[in-house]
């Protein structure tokens, strides 16, 4: 859970409000030639989820390049983050909608659970979740050999009928995020107090393991996978990634609006980033509730990665402090 890329020069990920204030001659950074700066494919769905295209100009500006996850021949993780030669951001962002064209919404059956376990009034939503799925597996399972699809269909029936009884039988009740936080043993007041913790994942766990019996921190947070439950992948930038979900679950430095469909998708964006972002030197942003909980996980996790925070005001110089590992 401590993997991180080499280069000659530190390397920097930005966050997206990074390269947007740069692009609009907001800020300014003091020699970015110091530095190798970096983006991911979380920037291009931003980008394209958002509609503004200005980051693309920062990232041409600094010259930053991707840095990828390997797949298999299966399309799944390798676990292995690599850095690409650069390529204009324009042409990129080109190439990334047309690998996206088609399945753009393909996980936003999967957001009605997450906003619902946030407190979202969606029942009604919600029990049209498993259709969704299956449908879209037989679309997107069209292309290719019966004998291949006819499985891959089979599967996702019975994965959908499973997610129906889970529907009906432990989600029908809407529980306000505040409430499971209590349940979980987590006051505001509490909550206060770990924020300012350098060890908040450790402290946050002594109050909610009592209520959690059979689950050990790193699967709790999911920094380890859980018995039992197979078909997730298990990758450094994955298990960062839901670690920032169940950071804002129980309430440390949460997000707004958690419960709201646009919302729950930026919460999930940033904490890709912070995923991708664990394995370079930095994470810069001008967004506090990234660097804190990024920070959170960082600390924890022992990382290279320092979460950097700098207070946006138009005109301000960046001047990064950073050397290579």
């Amino acid at each position: 859970m401590n993997s991180y890329l080499v280069s000659d020069k530190p390397i920097i990920y930005a966050d997206m409000n990074v390269f947007r204030y740069l692009a609009c001659g907001d800020i300014s950074i003091l020699e970015p030639e110091r530095f190798r700066w970096v983006y991911s494919h979380v920037h291009l769905d931003e980008i394209h989820r958002n509609g503004n295209q200005d980051a693309l100009e920062g990232i041409a500006l600094l010259k930053a390049v991707e840095i990828c996850d390997v797949l298999n021949q299966d399309f799944q993780s390798e676990g292995n983050i690599v850095i690409r030669d650069y390529i204009d951001p324009y042409s990129r962002y080109e190439q990334h909608l047309e690998a996206i064209a088609g399945y753009e919404g393909m996980a936003d059956h999967m957001v009605e659970h997450l906003i619902r376990s946030f407190g979202a009034d969606n029942f009604k939503e919600l029990r049209e979740t498993p259709e969704q799925m299956r449908n879209e597996i037989e679309r997107i399972t069209s292309i290719i050999p019966d004998e291949r699809r006819e499985d891959l269909v089979e599967k996702a029936s019975k994965v959908s009928k499973e997610m129906e009884v889970t529907i009906e039988n432990h989600l029908k009740n809407k529980m306000p995020i505040d409430k499971t936080r209590r349940a979980l043993g987590v006051s505001s007041e509490a909550r206060k107090a770990i924020e300012r913790s350098e060890s908040a994942i450790d402290e946050v766990w002594d109050l909610i393991s009592p209520s959690i019996p059979n689950v050990t921190k790193n699967q709790f947070f999911g920094f380890e996978p859980i018995p039992g439950i197979e078909g997730v992948q298990h990758t450094q930038h994955s298990a960062i990634s839901g670690a920032y979900i169940v950071l804002n679950m129980v309430g440390i430095s949460p997000d707004k609006g958690l419960a709201k469909r646009d919302k729950i998708k930026n919460v999930m964006s940033d904490g890709q980033h912070a995923g991708m972002a664990s394995y370079c030197n930095a994470l810069v942003s001008a967004d506090r509730g990234i660097i804190n909980k990024s920070l959170c996980i960082f600390s924890y996790l022992n990382n290279i990665t320092n979460a950097l925070h700098f207070e946006y005001q138009k005109g301000y110089q960046l001047s990064l402090g950073i050397s290579k590992t």
